[in-house]
């Protein structure tokens, strides 16, 4: 995982204290039935057009198509509002910097809120699917 995606968004030094990103992601709760595991598909061209310029890998043959499945941690404060956002297997920066951007753009709202005190490391995954047939 990249640094340039623990994505920075305003996080305060108490709340990065108080919740190191894990490094096991079998310790972190799914987010059940997240909308951007539904939604991401729909980005599978823009992610496609990333890989075709030949920068990125991770992608594997899926009965002739391509797919990227990538992990994401998202630490969400008690509201359900996003505070950092890390894809984790994106193996490319563009990948990554692209899926974080359309989180917080289209998705900002779609997390659970918890009512916790304290943020929380959560997580789900993107996924994506293309074909570069003729």
């Amino acid at each position: 995982m990249t640094m340039l995606l623990s994505l920075m968004l305003a996080m305060t030094p108490v709340a990065a204290a108080a919740a190191p990103m894990p490094q096991d992601l079998g310790s972190v709760p799914v987010i059940d039935g997240w909308l951007g595991r539904k939604i991401s598909p729909r980005w599978s061209e823009d992610v496609a057009r990333l890989y075709r310029r030949g920068e990125c890998s991770g992608a594997v043959n899926q009965e002739g198509s391509q797919l990227l499945e990538i992990d994401m941690l998202f630490l969400l404060s008690g509201d359900g509002k996003p505070l950092k956002i890390a894809p984790v297997n994106a193996r490319c920066p563009e990948v990554e910097k692209f899926v974080s951007g359309r989180v917080l753009g289209t998705l900002r709202n779609s997390f659970p809120k918890s009512g916790a005190a304290e943020p929380q490391w959560m997580r789900s995954q993107v996924r994506f699917l293309w074909s570069d047939a003729p």
